[in-house]
């Protein structure tokens, strides 16, 4: 998974210079598409664990910005 763009939240938040409040605020709002933005890792799992497709949420986070 080393070439995969999607990437935990925490490298996500790493690598955008964001929190892990800020992604959950904009999927939980909308502003991220489930499949597009993100993913679940695991959808049977107890407590779900999202996937982010960073060059994606890159693109977001450029149109949000300007």
């Amino acid at each position: 998974m080393a070439n995969s763009p999607w990437l935990s939240t925490a490298a996500a938040c790493n690598r955008l210079g964001v929190s892990r409040w800020v992604l959950a605020t904009a999927r939980a709002n909308g502003e991220l598409k489930k499949g597009h933005h993100w993913k679940v890792k695991n959808p049977t799992a107890a407590r779900l664990t999202y996937l982010w497709h960073v060059e994606r949420l890159e693109k977001w986070q450029s149109q949000v910005h300007t």
